[in-house]
């Protein structure tokens, strides 16, 4: 049975699709997508490309060329948003996290319109991305007390880090999907407390067909959990994300 968390680490979790470039890109696309749900995600948001101008005895500068590259359709309370550029599907939620039955009918939602509006079918990228912040209440630690998946060094030089950087990639199969792993130092809330990130990324590039895609997030997020729930100590479970205890 999945943990619950009375301090849930979530602070992103990111579900993006690429199709196949088939046809070009139609713009209006995006005000088709908005029409349909609008209801929930009213709020509009516009990516410009960005320029570099560089004049001889002058900083570069960085301009907008005024041309669309991304559109972004948030909820009122900015808690999740689509972005919608060419052939590419997003589906950000941020924090309240809700639990997974409830962004995954959320995903399948954007995915359907998109798919409808777009006229696009063939999926050739799927990942599905968990950053997490874990707050310890000390600015110096050990950093085994709190975390399984560590970075290490030979023996003989200190390994107290002042700030780090693990990342690793493992693939697995039956579906075939890989999983990027990084844990890494973040600017601690407060001088006497510290933070770091567990990032948790699986990404496929043989994506399977629309009517798959349920049963490969299922999946995605299945391993995704294993992997979060082993990462950490029973410590950091019980003691900083305050694991709920149901009898």
């Amino acid at each position: 049975m999945p943990r619950k968390y009375a301090n849930p680490p979530v602070l992103e979790a990111v579900c993006q699709f690429q199709f196949k470039e088939t046809d070009p890109w139609d713009w209006t696309v995006p005000g088709l997508i908005y029409d349909r749900i609008k209801g929930t995600f009213p709020v509009k948001r516009q990516e410009n490309a960005i320029q570099i101008s560089v004049t001889q005895g002058k900083p570069a500068e960085a301009v907008s060329s005024g041309a669309i590259t991304k559109m972004q359709f948030l909820r009122e309370d900015s808690s999740a948003l689509v972005q919608v550029q060419p052939h590419v599907l997003t589906v950000n939620q941020l924090k309240p996290y809700p639990e997974w039955p409830a962004f995954k009918a959320l995903i399948l939602e954007q995915l359907h319109v998109y798919t409808d509006v777009a006229k696009e079918q063939q999926l050739t990228r799927i990942g599905l991305r968990y950053i997490n912040r874990i707050e310890i209440p000390a600015a110096k630690f050990e950093l085994e007390q709190y975390f399984v998946a560590l970075p290490s060094v030979p023996a003989g030089i200190p390994d107290t880090f002042g700030s780090f950087l693990m990342q690793v990639e493992i693939p697995h199969d039956d579906p075939s999907m890989t999983l990027r792993l990084a844990v890494g130092s973040l600017p601690p809330s407060a001088a006497d407390q510290s933070a770091v990130m567990l990032d948790l990324d699986m990404v496929t590039d043989q994506a399977p067909n629309i009517d798959g895609v349920a049963a490969w997030l299922d999946t995605a997020h299945d391993r995704l959990e294993t992997v979060f729930d082993k990462s950490l100590t029973e410590k950091t479970h019980k003691e900083l994300l305050k694991e709920e205890v149901h009898a």
